[in-house]
């Protein structure tokens, strides 16, 4: 990095820090909104905006991708992109309400909106794959700088800026990367490169970021990034209380306490508390000592929900945990991650949102006074029953969870159909590697879990005295969620060779809740959107039931 840069980061580090001492007493609460996979409508989109600064956010992480007609890319444009004039409007109105805008441009990984295309092979890190840039070449290079000088022209005067970074699967593969990254070291190759393209962010005295995961895997060389990036520790793991599991970053996976090496206590002393304990979101407390800004991140949406409402044991915990963790270890912020391609509204996941203000806001206060503090607020009701109605309702089950329906089959983020044999090679997959019991089990089990979570919610509704949009998007999900439960047993039976209901039925049922969940999709997705999400979600399982097994 040059003389001028390094001067750059410095005075801009220098001027973060009287903010960074406002911020110690009123940390960042940042919304994100993800467009990736879902256009939503703009008024919808407003009406979120207002919700989440009442609730108590004071900023929006931005990840727009296609939905914005670019001129840098305007192949990556979706068909209901906004124009760069709507955008611009939406943005000032957020500022109206009090909402800091940060914009988030995906610049290693999860780049499929670009890469799909035939006009950008050539920036593709591995042909085969189509989501991780080659940060070794100039043109993907000067190509990014274009982009990101114009997110900065459409989002204006802002205080950061997101790079993403995470999960770049593919990253120092091919044998220019790989050969500069073994002489350097991934992480330094890694700064080298997003300090290079952050120049036109550093230029203006813009504070940029990264998502955490590609670094926290070589821990010893943490600090070849500069120090003046903020760091976003996203965790969907852990929760309020000390876990039985951690994320290990260099293991690539979780693992029990012992598990943990002597090298891995070394490097990380933060992983155990003073009594041997796991700590939650030990990463975050790493991160901060070793002179990072820290934003620690909980998802109302992420991997291993259904599409039609998400896990609420699981993100209730990890939403409430996060945002104690930020007022604990006096971090930069806490954000709440909302992925697209997991679908389910934003209605359904309303309470939990609640809950990372509430926290913050009352981080003295249990898990169980927080939980009936917030339903006090949203349901006008002295009792907690909802949360357990939402944790019966959104019982995962294959079939319903993201990529065992056709959504992200790839195991990239894009929106291409699954193949037309697609279930029959998941269940072949699961019989080959022993899996399969442990499927049919599970949706066994969720038709009960959901009909008893549908009774229970019915009884809530009863007492309920507000939140009525959440109450009936719930009821609706518990529709959708109880059909596809049984949509999933039918798949067993053919499987099974067990009499069922007949193919055709099943396939005039699947057309039946495919017009049903397209018009409750229009709600809050354009109707392009919807009628795609509804062919994701149920065109590979009648495609099931119209061959023979």
């Amino acid at each position: 990095m040059g003389k001028y840069l390094r001067i750059i980061l410095l005075i801009t580090f220098i001027s973060s820090l009287s903010v960074n001492n406002l911020m110690a007493k009123k940390p960042l609460i940042v919304f994100h909104f993800d467009f990736n996979s879902v256009a939503l409508q703009e008024d919808y989109l407003k009406h979120w905006l207002k919700k989440v600064a009442d609730m108590g956010y004071n900023a929006v992480l931005w990840e727009i991708e296609d939905d914005v007609k670019w001129e840098t890319c305007p192949e990556c444009s979706s068909p209901d992109a906004f124009t760069k004039n709507q955008f611009k409007e939406i943005i000032n109105y957020s500022r109206t309400l009090g909402l800091e805008p940060i914009p988030l441009l995906q610049t290693i990984g999860h780049a499929e909106y670009v890469l799909q295309h035939e006009k950008f092979l050539s920036f593709r890190e591995d042909s085969s794959r189509y989501d991780c840039y080659c940060t070794s070449n100039p043109d993907v290079k000067v190509f990014l700088k274009n982009w990101i000088n114009e997110y900065l022209d459409l989002f204006g005067e802002i205080s950061y800026f997101h790079l993403g970074g995470d999960e770049a699967y593919a990253f120092a593969s091919c044998n220019k990367c790989k050969s500069a990254a073994e002489v350097i070291g991934e992480n330094k190759f890694y700064a080298e490169y997003v300090e290079e393209i952050s120049e036109p962010i550093l230029e203006k005295g813009i504070r940029p970021g990264v998502w955490s995961d590609m670094i926290l895997k070589h821990p010893k060389d943490i600090l070849t990034l500069a120090k003046e990036f903020i760091i976003w520790d996203w965790n969907y793991w852990d929760g309020d209380s000390s876990p039985e599991n951690v994320m290990v970053w260099s293991e690539g996976k979780r693992i029990s306490k012992d598990k943990i090496t002597n090298s891995i206590r070394q490097e990380i002393r933060e992983i155990f508390d003073e009594n041997g304990n796991l700590v939650s979101f030990y990463t975050s407390d790493f991160l901060k000592r070793m002179g990072f800004d820290v934003i620690v991140c909980s998802s109302s949406r992420s991997h291993g929900d259904g599409v039609f409402a998400g896990r609420n044991d699981m993100h209730v915990d990890n939403i409430i945990g996060a945002a104690r963790k930020t007022v604990q270890s006096s971090l930069l912020g806490n954000c709440v991650t909302s992925w697209a391609v997991r679908i389910h509204n934003y209605e359904t996941q309303e309470p939990w949102f609640f809950l990372a203000p509430l926290t913050v806001e009352n981080s003295a206060l249990s898990r169980e006074e927080l939980l009936l503090l917030a339903s006090n607020k949203i349901f006008k009701v002295n009792s907690t029953n909802f949360f357990q109605t939402a944790n019966q309702i959104g019982f995962p089950f294959p079939f319903v969870n993201e990529n065992t329906t056709g959504i992200m089959w790839t195991g990239m983020k894009d929106s291409k159909p699954a193949p037309k044999d697609y279930i029959n090679k998941l269940v072949l997959k699961w019989n080959k590697n022993g899996t399969w019991d442990f499927a049919k089990n599970k949706i066994k089990k969720s038709t009960d879990s959901i009909l008893t979570g549908i009774n229970n919610l019915h009884h809530f509704i009863s007492t309920a005295k507000s939140g009525i949009d959440i109450l009936t998007n719930w009821s609706k999900a518990g529709y959708f969620q109880y059909w596809q439960s049984i949509l999933a047993n039918e798949i067993v039976k053919k499987v099974e060779c067990e009499i069922g209901i007949p193919d055709q039925e099943v396939i005039r049922l699947i057309d039946s809740l495919k017009r049903d969940y397209v018009q409750w999709a229009e709600e809050w997705m354009t109707t392009k959107s919807s009628i795609q999400n509804a062919e994701l979600i149920y065109d590979s399982i009648s495609e099931f039931f119209k061959q023979k097994y």
